[in-house]
């Protein structure tokens, strides 16, 4: 037993649990300039401007009743130097992710922010554009001949 405590600890290296930090306001004088290693911060991309629904299939669910297992979409603002994925490094880029994974945050605006690792993204994402439909104009245009 004492052999698997100790591989424990070196495993999580004195780490912090951070699911406790979830939901946990950042401070609000001061701004993130930089993250480190692999980390992602991002903004929820499927959240309304409330902070209270999640977008699916083109329409705004409470969060308090979304599935928290489902599929998230954020959208990056910063990311650290041992980011891989080239796009991941660009702001604004799309990425999609498993709903329970990452630490939530909020700051100061009432946006919620999501401070994820590379390793727990499954893909980088862009949203569908709508297509709207355009009359059809059947005129047939006279051709002036010089």
């Amino acid at each position: 037993m004492h052999h698997q405590q100790t591989t424990l600890a070196n495993e999580n290296r004195g780490l912090i649990e951070l699911e406790q930090y979830s939901n946990a306001a950042l401070p609000e004088d001061y701004d993130i300039t930089e993250v480190l290693d692999d980390i992602i911060m991002g903004e929820y991309a499927d959240l309304s401007e409330n902070g209270k629904e999640i977008m699916r299939n083109g329409i705004y669910i409470p969060e308090a009743v979304a599935d928290q297992k489902a599929w998230r979409v954020g959208r990056v603002l910063i990311s650290g130097p041992n980011v891989k994925n080239e796009n991941l490094k660009k702001p604004g880029t799309h990425f999609i992710f498993p709903g329970d994974r990452g630490i939530r945050s909020f700051v100061k605006n009432g946006k919620q922010l999501i401070f994820i690792n590379e390793a727990r993204l499954f893909g980088v994402c862009a949203p569908k554009t709508k297509v709207t439909s355009q009359p059809v104009n059947n005129t047939k245009k006279k051709i002036k001949k010089k």
